[in-house]
């Protein structure tokens, strides 16, 4: 059990210095009420008073914060703020404060406190930068299909129910799976998304028919680009969508020629389709920024039609681009 100690010391002298202080407001208040005195000489006993009770500061000499309380209340309301500071000290005498209490305010009011170790866990975890610890590891999703069959499903629950190109490979795994009920599963899953990615086409298509802006060609480009390359289409599909995706392009980049997020859409919807040459046309006029869509496929046309020498140059100057931070246009 932690030691108590109290808000305030209660020693004779604090004690004495209020308790004169008043009565000796009170005794100006009535000598002023009765008409003993004047206002004026009413104020400068008042004054006095407060200048006497000042100089017996040094009694408050473990903690000032009582005597500067007592000053302005007394200062403000008289005997009435005199008796309140006084009611304070004696409350506060009799106010029991753990030591630990005490010295977390003390870090708290100076700054240099410590954090509380069970708060600062607490927000951590509410935040997400911090989870409850376990005995074992978490598990990710290739090494969960190898586990226990209930998670094995449940992995293939979420696949279905929030689709990624970046499951497909484990629904394969799924797929080829030695157990028989997740082949089932993982099948009855891929039908599922591929009556999900033709009915998304189906939609797609349709809207592209009406008359838009550049910016919602593109976004419904996009959105067959997705398709396209969700792998769950049959190959007559996946290319019907890419073509129609490129259309698109085509046509918001002849509403806002040079559009930059148009153009490497089209090329790499365009190396979908094996056109490599349209692809190097296409980006010959826009500057090359080494790892995103238009560079690969202009990287992977240049390798499909052998040009070896311009690929090479095409890295070189890539390199040297980003060592200098500028870009360069694209070889045709």
């Amino acid at each position: 059990m932690q030691p108590l100690s109290y808000a305030a010391r209660l020693t004779a002298g604090p004690l004495a210095a209020l308790a004169g202080l008043l009565v000796a407001e009170a005794a100006i208040l009535g000598a002023f009420l009765t008409e003993t005195v004047s206002a004026p000489a009413a104020l400068a006993a008042h004054g006095i008073t407060l200048l006497i009770f000042v100089a017996r500061r040094s009694v408050f000499a473990d903690d000032l914060t009582h005597c500067v309380i007592a000053l302005l209340l007394a200062a403000s309301a008289g005997p009435v703020g005199a008796a309140a500071a006084l009611a304070l000290y004696l409350i506060l005498a009799r106010t029991p404060v753990s030591q630990h209490e005490l010295e977390s305010w003390y870090r708290q009011i100076s700054g240099l406190g410590e954090a509380n170790p069970a708060v600062t866990l607490h927000a951590q975890i509410v935040d997400g930068r911090a989870r409850r610890p376990n005995r074992t590891a978490v598990a990710h999703f290739p090494s969960v299909l190898e586990g226990p069959l209930a998670q094995q499903q449940a992995l293939l629950g979420l696949i279905g129910l929030a689709y990624h190109p970046d499951y497909r490979p484990l629904l394969g795994q799924a797929l080829r799976s030695a157990e028989p009920s997740i082949r089932v599963h993982a099948a009855a899953v891929s039908v599922k998304l591929r009556a999900r990615a033709r009915l998304e086409l189906q939609r797609s298509q349709a809207g592209a028919q009406s008359p838009a802006t550049p910016a919602d060609l593109l976004v419904q480009a996009v959105e067959l680009a997705r398709i396209a390359e969700g792998g769950f289409l049959e190959e007559a599909d996946a290319r019907s969508a890419r073509e129609s995706a490129a259309a698109l392009c085509e046509q918001a980049l002849a509403l806002a020629p040079g559009h930059r997020g148009a153009t490497a859409l089209l090329c790499s919807l365009l190396a979908g389709l094996g056109r490599w040459e349209d692809v190097l046309a296409r980006s010959a006029s826009v500057s090359y920024r080494r790892g995103d869509r238009l560079a690969e496929a202009t990287a992977e046309s240049l390798m499909q039609l052998g040009r070896t020498q311009d690929l090479h140059a095409l890295l070189v100057r890539a390199a040297d681009a980003s060592r200098n931070g500028g870009r360069h246009a694209v070889p045709v």
